[in-house]
């Protein structure tokens, strides 16, 4: 259980590695965290930590907001912990994304930048539009969630 990694306001976006061993590459402010765990599965069990399951949490956001596919998931809202996924969430490609970090998404040669809040920039390859919606689909989430408090 020690060994389990704990999602916080420092969680920037949790990679998806493709290693032997090592399964996810966690950007945090000021450091990156490896784990064996696959990014899905840290989302999922972090989301147990905080009282929920994960599909417990995909389900109200569906029954609130009718959002099936790529569902954005609340962590922690008490905490303001909110994470999105760059694709299918099954996906082995799946990025996930945390709302509180992200200070700006912009186009840049083919790819999607996004700045986060430290001064950190990835470029990873979903288009601008889809992580653009995402973001706003999550501080659509955070809004109704706040509001439910």
């Amino acid at each position: 259980m020690n060994n389990k990694y704990r999602i916080t306001s420092d969680t920037i976006a949790i990679f998806p590695m493709y290693d032997s061993v090592y399964q996810s590459s966690i950007l945090e402010s000021y450091q990156t965290v490896i784990k064996k765990e696959k990014p899905l599965d840290i989302i999922k069990e972090n989301c147990l930590h905080y009282g929920s399951s994960y599909q417990g949490r995909k389900a109200s956001i569906q029954h609130h907001l009718d959002f099936y596919q790529k569902s954005p998931i609340p962590i922690q809202p008490t905490q303001k912990l909110y994470a999105f996924p760059s694709q299918s969430a099954r996906s082995s490609d799946c990025i996930w994304l945390f709302f509180h970090a992200i200070k700006h998404i912009e186009r840049k040669q083919q790819l999607t930048a996004i700045r986060f809040t430290n001064g950190e920039v990835v470029k990873i390859a979903t288009s601008l539009h889809t992580i653009q919606k995402q973001y706003d689909r999550t501080g659509m989430i955070k809004v109704l969630l706040e509001q439910l408090m």
